[in-house]
């Protein structure tokens, strides 16, 4: 869980971008089992991105 779900990498993913950033993820990535306020933190960030994503079929 502390490397798919590291805040850090995610923010460089998406904020070093040059011109798109392209995140593939399964969607049982969003529903991941938590025991901790920092493992629901870490999951919100995923959620929140996947929310913000435009979808690309």
């Amino acid at each position: 869980m502390s490397f798919l779900y590291d805040l850090n990498r995610l923010n460089v993913a998406v904020s070093r971008a040059q011109a798109l950033a392209v995140v593939v993820l399964s969607p049982l990535l969003l529903d991941a089992p938590v025991r901790t306020p920092e493992q629901v933190r870490r999951v919100d960030a995923l959620c929140r991105l996947a929310e913000s994503a435009t979808v690309m079929a």
